[in-house]
């Protein structure tokens, strides 16, 4: 007998801090009041989709010591360095809370965990981690060009990995330089974190220094960079398999709950520094206690709205189910859920 999984789901998109309230309360209720770590994504500056914070002014009341935690980014931006990060954090309206980076200044603290699973034998994971044994993973389900979408698994294998754990997981892809479309104005040698970027009559990428980060995609202000989609099947998967292996790394030893808000739906993620225009309306809020149900049960509900189909898939060329499957098979829970309604 498959046993299904208890996704709650809060469909009043115009009442989410009430909802965000209801599921706090359902987490209580299992982690009682005490230190709770939530990890969020703040989002690149000049990013307007992220989670909002003033959904989450109950936290405090209902939790009694919640803690925003997130690690640094590899890439180049105002969330390399922790003074920057710090600086983002609260310019997005996060400093409702105690926040803590927990990788360092520069990504450079980190903790080993031993996966001994598929690709990966040993996840390097922020260090403060280690302070936490309860947590919530706060994350807005959206797009991404590179695992097809971004939601909870994603939030915490790819977002609690240090900057040793995020450019391990990233190693396989290397981005490729559209020649027509390059101006060669220099921006992506600016803004790589490895330089492995040079420029003559247009930008060259160095697939051998390249770690694959993708931030040369998300600043070339011509579009000219690109993940080699002719390579994308094997290469995206063995992405999705490194996120859910690091995810299952944080995950041990444990307990975690899981809310995604199915807001601003955007095609990328939020470490794009832009504005982004959102896809279609929103659709709710969601929380569980296993990562793979809540992910799956998000992208059904953006796939019913979209009539059926995964807008994500037909934007990017990446069949984003493959993380769900391939963590199902590692054991971080199942695609077998039951969707229940949250009321208060």
């Amino acid at each position: 007998m498959i046993v299904a999984s208890a996704v709650y789901y809060w469909p009043d998109a115009s009442n989410l801090r009430k909802g965000a309230a209801e599921c706090f309360r359902q987490v209580a209720s299992d982690f009682g009041r005490g230190r709770v770590g939530l990890k969020v994504h703040f989002g690149e500056k000049g990013n307007r989709t992220h989670v909002r914070p003033d959904w989450l002014l109950d936290a405090k009341e209902l939790l009694g010591d919640p803690v925003f935690v997130e690690c640094n980014v590899m890439y180049r931006g105002m969330r390399t360095r922790r003074e920057d990060h710090l600086s983002t954090a609260r310019s997005h309206g996060f400093g409702i809370l105690p926040i803590e980076i927990l990788d360092g200044e520069m990504g450079e603290a980190f903790i080993e965990v031993q996966v001994n699973i598929g690709r990966t034998k040993t996840a390097k994971l922020g260090a403060g981690l280690q302070e936490y044994q309860k947590l919530v993973a706060v994350s807005h389900f959206k797009g991404h060009m590179a695992t097809g979408f971004g939601g909870a698994l994603k939030n915490v294998g790819m977002g609690l990995g240090s900057r040793a754990g995020k450019m391990d997981m990233h190693s396989i892809i290397s981005p490729v330089v559209k020649p027509k479309k390059c101006v060669a104005c220099g921006t992506c040698v600016r803004d790589c974190p490895v330089d492995a970027i040079t420029l003559s009559d247009v930008a060259y990428i160095d697939s051998k220094k390249c770690v694959g980060c993708a931030h040369c995609i998300a600043v070339c202000p011509q579009s000219a960079i690109d993940i080699p989609w002719n390579m994308s099947g094997e290469v995206n998967r063995a992405l999705m398999e490194k996120v859910a292996e690091y995810a299952y790394a944080a995950l041990k030893g444990r307990c975690w709950w899981f809310m995604n808000f199915i807001t601003d739906l955007t095609y990328d993620c939020d470490c794009m520094p832009f504005d982004q225009k959102p896809i279609m309306p929103d659709i709710g809020l969601v929380l569980s206690a296993d990562p793979v149900a809540i992910d799956q049960a998000c992208l059904d509900l953006v796939k019913e709205k979209a009539g059926g189909r995964d807008p994500f898939l037909n934007k990017h060329g990446v069949d984003g189910s493959y993380l769900l499957e391939y963590a199902e098979k590692i054991g971080l829970g199942s695609r077998n859920y039951e969707l229940k309604w949250l009321s208060p």
